[in-house]
C-alpha cells in the first residue's frame, strides 16, 4: 500500500489530536527568531505540572548532564533550544491520555524504560548523543497513545490479543486495524512538525531493513531505539514478550550476547532508581 493511500485511510479513521496547548505555545515560541528565555519561563510558569515534568526529564542522570537543572532557563542554557523542543514533546505525552488506567501506566513505564535503555546504549557505544536517545525512547510509542485514545474500543481488542497471544502489537494492529502505531505516529509527527530525528524513530523503530530511510543519518537512532525496546520487553518493564536477545541486531551496535548481560543489569538498576521520580 502506498504511503499516501495509507495516510488517507488513517486520517479517515482516527482523529489526529493536537499537542497540549502549553506545548504548542512553547514550540511556537522556541521556533521564533525573537524568542527569549524569559518569555519561555513566563509561559511555563503558568503550568507547574508541565514544568516539573520537563525538569525531571532534563535532570535524568542518563540525559548526559553533570549539573543539576533547577530552572527552565538553566535547562535551555545547558541543552539549547533545539533539544528543548524534543523535551517539550516528551513531557506532553502523559497529557495526551484521556484516561490513565493499567494499560496507560504500563505504556508510560515501558516508554520510560526504553528511554533510559536507549540513553545507556548511546552512552556506552558513543554512536549518538545520550540526550537525543533518551527523548527518542520516550516518544517512540506515541502512535499507541493516539490509537488507544482515538479508537478506544478497537484498540481494546488489540491490547487483549497482545496479552493473550504474546504477539507484537504491530502485527495485531495491522490485522485488526489495517495499519499500526508506527504508521500513525509518523503521520502525527509530520502534522506536528516534530524534529526529523524524532519523526523517523517514531515511524521506523520496528523496521529491520533501514535502507528504506530517505536519510541514512537516522539509522543509528532507529537501531538503538529498536534494541532498547526489545531489551525492555525481555525484562518485562511495562510490557513483556518472549524475546531472543541474541537475535535483536546487537551486532549493529557492536555488541554480542556475551557483552549484553552487563548492559541489561545497568538498565534494570537505572530504571529502578529513576522510575519513582520520572513516572510522576
Amino acid at each position: 500500500m502506498k504511503q499516501t493511500s495509507l495516510e488517507k485511510i488513517i486520517l479517515e479513521t482516527i482523529d489526529i489530536p493536537s499537542l497540549p496547548p502549553i506545548a504548542m505555545k512553547v514550540l511556537q515560541l522556541i521556533s521564533s527568531d525573537t524568542s527569549s528565555i524569559k518569555e519561555l519561563e513566563e509561559i511555563l510558569s503558568k503550568d507547574q505540572s508541565f514544568s516539573a515534568r520537563l525538569l525531571r526529564i532534563a535532570n535524568s542522570p542518563y540525559y548526559g548532564k553533570n549539573r543539576s537543572v533547577d530552572s527552565i532557563s538553566s535547562a535551555i542554557i545547558l541543552i539549547g533550544f533545539n533539544t528543548m523542543k524534543s523535551l517539550v514533546v516528551a513531557a506532553s505525552l502523559k497529557d495526551m491520555h484521556r484516561n490513565f488506567g493499567i494499560f496507560e501506566q504500563k505504556l508510560w513505564e515501558h516508554s520510560l524504560a526504553v528511554s533510559l535503555a536507549a540513553s545507556a546504549i548511546a552512552a556506552e557505544t558513543k554512536m549518538m548523543k545520550p540526550d537525543e536517545a533518551l527523548v527518542a525512547g520516550l516518544v517512540h510509542d506515541m502512535g499507541k497513545i493516539v490509537l488507544n485514545t482515538s479508537l478506544a474500543d478497537s484498540y481494546a481488542l488489540v491490547i487483549e490479543r497482545a496479552y493473550a497471544e504474546g504477539l507484537p502489537f504491530l502485527d495485531i494492529e495491522n490485522d485488526v486495524l489495517g495499519f499500526n502505531h508506527c504508521n500513525v505516529g509518523g503521520l502525527i509527527a509530520r502534522k506536528w512538525k516534530l524534529p526529523k530525528n524524532l519523526e523517523t524513530v517514531i515511524e521506523f523503530h520496528h523496521t529491520e531493513d533501514l535502507s528504506v530511510l530517505a536519510d541514512t543519518s537516522y539509522e543509528v537512532s532507529c537501531q538503538i531505539t529498536r534494541i532498547a525496546d526489545a531489551i525492555c520487553l525481555h525484562l518485562g518493564i511495562g510490557f513483556k514478550r518472549d524475546i531472543d536477545i541474541a537475535n535483536i541486531g546487537l551486532d549493529s551496535i557492536g555488541y554480542d550476547i556475551k557483552k549484553i548481560d552487563k548492559l541489561i543489569e545497568k538498565i534494570k538498576t537505572t530504571y529502578e532508581e529513576q522510575r519513582t521520580t520520572l513516572l510522576q
